[in-house]
């Protein structure tokens, strides 16, 4: 998902039509992007008519970016090169502690490849894991888990167009930990084994993947991908490649790829974390130094070009889309740019002007009779080649048209009246806010967040700079910058010498009219640009706060301070719970959590799916007094917000915020108890969002699952899965009104708040803006005791109307509730071990499927009420197979001890990960503080959290597997395409 966010505001948009790709991409676990990166991850090609010497047997080793710039590198980063031109870059880090992220980032991916090498990079990728040097095959994992990692969160690699990055995060940065690290990067750089055997199993997890990731929406962005560059190499080069490659794929074929792409000069070491430089320098040129080519240098890729002139017109009909997207592109070749300091001046008025425009999208948004339900505008470039913008929106079919003329209308007043002061002082405040935000955080950045923007910022081309370095340079410029600058920027990239109109998804224009779709399109588009624009409408930035200050300050009725937890326990007057956490895990991060009411568990049984409608209802309400849009204004240059979150357990109004603004937190969790914003056109939005959504979900196996399967693993409960669409436009805002207005009013609350703050400015603000609430001391009313129940014993089938060949298995098994913490911790991790089984033998044995899992959901609101589930993801003939195995699996559990070797690689990992999570203001807020008064064993809970893990003995595993894990206790879903759907 996109989320487009603005001196740390969230923000929603449209998925435009060419950016759709590397969204695909990073979904499909092929390209990793960062927000502030183009479209594709870049190499520096040599242009595709240069001359290469294939006697040389080595490419030429790219410059740093920043040996070619006039901006200066990161002082905290080391740059290093070997001898062999295998380069490297470091930055000490220690958030978290302990912890080291290495990345080997490879400069080829499936542009790199043949016609006939087809989806080789990406075979290559899955073939590292399968048998090198030092790692027979099967054992790399195996040894992943046995210094604590966990394969898939610690373990990884993806490959896109242009690249192949490896990652390992390693839990300890002493030297051993270091060399057992690097020895693994040196096996994925030159020492796979590629054997046949193993090359045939993972031929079949290839094939699976490929079946899973296949979806209406990825079949519409290929195909658009083919009118948007139909004569460059990235529509002819997507990384899952043909099958028909993959079935005939030898071990020649793989090792010469590997062998003409992995070459030193090709590579890049990226090492952030708690670790010694000049001790990992040392361990690099050991370890890497003797490198060399296995074979001559391959030409570069000849990306070919593309030249797009006049009105061209796509259509894409895809029923099994939830809705329907219009976009406007331009499309271009840009020629290789050298990062600079005019180049960064350029692009931040571009995303300025940019976010002006998307500002007005969201205002449009917001308005009554709004054709849309998203919209975004963006630009960039993507492998330093190719300049792109485009304006898009999400609609319902039958709203195309007007959709369009809405972009096409917003585009064009752009274009030709710019924009006002009041929009540019807006913009100028939310960057300037961005760029401080962004220096104040820096001193604890994750280490793998900053691995992973070092590695966009190489491919990208750009210098690798801190940010305090980009603040100083930048903040100048976006204060000096004029309207005129951005209305210049904006227009620069939509020339006028073409526009692409695409209009893609559940439209089936071919139906509707008796003119072919692209003349249709073409005259709709034609009349709104025909049409007389004015320039945008200036509107009055209001104040906030705009309630009056509450006059008194409420007493405190008692306080203590958790000594060994660091967190301070407030009562106020009026019942009023509140926790208090100063950490220094992340600086500049305020989290906050006021909690009250039941929830979902408390959902009127006479009004199924008002949990999901009302939540983004009230989100997009704003407050009583201003809309979404009035408040987006008045918060300029603010990084805090508050919205309305519904749970299992309870309602919840989550607020983030920075250090500076904790009286806005406040002000606006009093706002939203005080004022509370419920508005007809919110409702109307969001019931049209739904409906889209459950357009897309009912024609997919995925979707199913979430509609039908939950509710039936509950037993039919209205509160799981999501109802027929017709309850949901049943609900009616007085609906909603009476379901959460009066536990707001009266309720019992308990706010909890985490991270960088002053404790005592907390304390006040809360005496005063929630004292002098009236009494939150009455009982909860109008509880459900009906509650949720595994259809034990039954097989269930869901048909699905959809052409995609893919189904899916799930088998249940009924455990218990959270509130026995022992317990639910070892069905934890009996669920873990199940997953790593479901691995073992359902993919790496049988190689049906790309990614099985298993987890146990113990519910916090259902007495007795927890399931442990097993998903798989197979072709449709292939579910009773599958379902049999599953059930082989679970009752080998119960049967047969599990190992201490397979305890211990399953424990390991998990110690890591708490370890590393207790150093996160999420989980002390979310785990341990909120709910505490309603759960006081919370806080012993966070005592006993790494020792519980610790302790987990095989006979207690074996013990949950034999009670729970049994026929008696079990029900099975198959979920697949209807019989006429796949005729």
């Amino acid at each position: 998902m996109i989320q487009i966010r603005t001196a740390g505001k969230k923000r929603s948009g449209a998925r435009p039509t060419i950016a759709a790709m590397a969204v695909a991409l990073v979904l499909m676990g092929w390209l990793g992007l960062s927000p502030n990166t183009g479209l594709f991850a870049s190499t520096v090609y040599q242009p595709s008519g240069a001359a290469v010497n294939p006697e040389n047997s080595n490419q030429p080793c790219p410059p740093w970016p920043h040996e070619i710039s006039d901006l200066n590198p990161d002082p905290s980063v080391t740059f290093g090169r070997l001898a062999n031109g295998f380069r490297y870059s470091l930055k000490e880090n220690n958030r978290p502690e302990d912890r080291v992220s290495v990345h080997l980032y490879i400069r080829a991916g499936s542009l790199n490849e043949t016609e006939a090498q087809q989806g080789l990079a990406h075979f290559l990728e899955h073939m590292l894991f399968n048998g090198s040097t030092h790692f027979p095959p099967g054992e790399l994992i195996r040894y992943f888990q046995s210094i604590g990692m966990q394969f898939g969160n610690d373990a990884n690699a993806h490959t896109g167009l242009d690249e192949t990055v490896y990652d390992i995060i390693l839990p300890a940065g002493d030297a051993e930990s270091l060399k057992k690290g690097l020895l693994v990067i040196h096996d994925y750089a030159t020492g796979a084994l590629l054997l046949k055997d193993e090359i045939q199993r993972e031929r079949g997890v290839i094939l699976a993947e490929m079946r899973s990731r296949d979806s209406a929406e990825y079949r519409t962005f290929e195909a658009s991908l083919q009118f948007e560059l139909p004569d460059y190499l990235v529509s002819k080069r997507l990384p899952i490649g043909k099958r028909e490659v993959i079935e005939n794929a030898n071990r020649k074929l793989l090792k010469d790829f590997y062998d003409d792409w992995y070459r030193p000069e090709n590579m890049v070491l990226i090492m952030v974390g708690d670790f010694s430089i000049p001790m990992a320098q040392k361990l690099i040129e050991k370890q890497f130094s003797g490198l060399t080519p296995r074979s001559a240098a391959p030409a570069p890729p000849a990306l070919d070009t593309f030249a797009h002139k006049g009105l061209q017109i796509f259509h894409h009909y895809e029923p099994e889309v939830g809705g329907t997207t219009v976009s406007i592109e331009t499309v271009y070749p840009g020629g290789h740019v050298t990062d600079s300091l005019a180049l960064r001046r350029q692009q931040m008025m571009e995303e300025m002007a940019d976010r002006i425009v998307q500002n007005r999208l969201n205002a449009r948004l917001k308005a009554p009779e709004a054709p849309f339900t998203s919209a975004a505008v963006d630009s960039g470039t993507y492998l330093n080649r190719i300049r792109y913008a485009k304006i898009s929106a999400d609609c319902a079919a039958e709203n195309w048209k007007q959709s369009l003329a809405v972009i096409e209308q917003e585009l064009r007043r752009a274009r030709l009246y710019g924009f006002d002061a009041s929009e540019l002082a807006r913009v100028k405040k939310d960057t300037l806010t961005r760029l401080g935000n962004a220096v104040r955080e820096a001193p604890t950045r994750n280490s793998t967040t900053l691995a992973r923007e070092i590695i966009r910022d190489l491919a990208d081309n750009r210098v690798v700079q801190s940010p305090d370095q980009e603040k100083t340079k930048l903040a100048p410029m976006v204060k000096s910058v004029t309207l005129a600058d951005l209305q210049r920027a904006f227009n620069k990239n939509w020339p006028d010498d073409h526009r692409l109109i695409l209009v893609t998804g559940s439209a089936d224009l071919k139906t509707l009219s008796p003119k072919n779709p692209e003349s249709w399109i073409r005259d709709v588009y034609l009349a709104s640009a025909s049409t007389v624009v004015e320039s945008s409408e200036r509107h009055a930035v209001a104040s906030f706060p705009y309630l009056p200050e509450p006059e008194n300050t409420g007493a405190i009725a008692f306080q203590e301070v958790v000594e060994d937890l660091g967190i301070t326990r407030i009562r106020l007057g009026n019942g009023i719970q509140i926790n208090l956490k100063r950490t220094n895990f992340k600086t500049n991060e305020v989290l906050a959590n006021l909690i009250f009411g039941q929830g979902k568990s408390a959902e009127p049984e006479a009004l199924p799916g008002i949990s999901q409608l009302a939540e983004a209802t009230v989100n997009e309400s704003g407050l009583g007094a201003m809309d979404t849009n009035e408040l987006e204004r008045a918060l300029a240059g603010k990084s805090t917000y508050v919205d309305f979150r519904i749970t299992e357990t309870h309602f919840k109004l989550f607020g983030e915020s920075v250090s500076g603004e904790l009286p806005l937190l406040f002000q606006l969790i009093y706002a939203h108890i005080a004022d509370p914003g419920l508005r007809d056109d919110a409702l109307v939005l969001a019931r049209q969002r739904l409906r889209q959504d459950y357009q897309s979900l009912t024609r997919s196996i995925e979707g199913m699952m979430r509609i039908k399967g939950m509710n039936i693993l509950a037993g039919g409960d209205s509160r799981f899965g999501m109802p027929p669409f017709e309850k949901i436009e049943a609900i009616r805002l007085d609906d909603i009104r009476s379901w959460i207005v009066p536990q707001l009013e009266s309720a019992p609350m308990e706010l909890s708040v985490v991270g960088d703050f002053d404790e005592n400015e907390a304390i006040e603000l809360a005496r005063r803006y929630l004292g002098e609430l009236p009494d939150r001391r009455l009982d909860p009313a109008n509880l459900r005791t009906d509650l949720p129940d595994l259809p034990k014993g039954t097989l269930s089938r869901i048909d699905v109307n959809t052409q995609i060949p893919k189904a899916m298995v799930v088998a249940a098994w009924q455990t218990e509730d959270f509130w026995d913490i022992s317990r639910t911790r070892r069905l934890s991790v009996l669920a873990d071990i199940f997953s790593e089984r479901l691995r073992q033998r359902i993919r790496e044995k049988l190689g049906v499927s790309y990614s099985p899992y298993a987890f146990n959901r113990s519910s916090r609101a259902y007495k007795g009420y927890g399931v442990l589930q097993a998903h798989v993801n197979v072709a449709p003939d292939q579910t009773e197979t599958v379902l049999a195995e599953i059930k082989t699996i679970a009752g080998d559990l119960g049967r047969n001890r599990i190992s201490a070797d397979e305890l211990a690689r399953t424990v390991d990992p998990i110690l890591t990960s708490i370890k590393e999570l207790r150093q996160t203001n999420g989980y002390w807020l979310n785990s341990v503080m909120t709910g505490s008064n309603r759960h006081a064993q919370q806080f012993e809970w966070a005592r006993s959290f790494q020792e519980d893990y610790a302790s987990v003995t095989a006979e207690e595993l074996a013990t949950l597997a034999a009670t729970y894990l049994t026929d008696e206790r079990a029900a099975a879903i198959t979920i697949r395409p209807n019989q006429q759907s796949t005729d």
